[in-house]
């Protein structure tokens, strides 16, 4: 077996955003109209970034001949991404 690189070049970021709120209940529109969206955050490597969107990963695998290979990636529409931080 030839020797691997394991090195993974992507930042870690943490990802601050909105999401929408839902509820099927029938709920007084007075109460209604004080709730919010949801405020989340997400711990990932950024893989992406541009004026559409924003692609995080948590986890990644290298082959034998050192290609990387991602899983559970999310992609955000670039109107809910409040803040992008770098984690050192």
């Amino acid at each position: 077996m030839t020797s691997m690189t394991w090195l993974n070049k992507d930042k870690r970021v943490k990802v601050s955003w909105i999401d929408i709120v839902s509820n099927p209940e029938w709920v007084d529109s007075e109460k209604v109209k004080k709730q919010s969206y949801s405020k989340c955050e997400s711990i990932g490597y950024l893989l992406h970034k541009d004026k559409d969107k924003v692609i995080i990963y948590p986890c990644h695998s290298f082959d034998e001949d050192g290609g990387m290979e991602i899983g559970n990636y999310t992609i955000f529409p670039r109107c809910v991404v409040k803040k992008i931080e770098v984690i050192k």
